[in-house]
């Protein structure tokens, strides 16, 4: 055989269902928004065990900013392009 007809063999038991990168991306973007709320939990808990209402508050908003930020980061960077481009 010829090595052109081994790389045809090779590759025609190749699934067509692989993974793509969209697949990667969702993965890494579920992970960051899971730590985001560990850490907004976190926080919170330990501004209410310190009775600090307003740094619970605060980091509700904090935390949803931060969320709506990574998921909408084409939005936001759009958003801040704009901006930067009125100076």
């Amino acid at each position: 055989m010829k090595l052109t007809e081994l790389v045809v063999l090779a590759n025609s038991n190749v699934p067509d269902d692989l993974p793509t990168l969209n697949v990667v991306e969702n993965w890494g973007l579920t992970v960051i928004l899971q730590l985001i709320s560990l850490l907004v939990f976190f926080m919170v808990a330990k501004h209410f065990a310190r009775f600090k209402f307003g740094g619970i508050v605060m980091t509700m908003i904090l935390g949803g900013v931060v969320t709506f930020v990574v998921q909408n980061w084409s939005r936001v960077s759009a958003w801040v392009q704009a901006f930067i481009d009125t100076f």
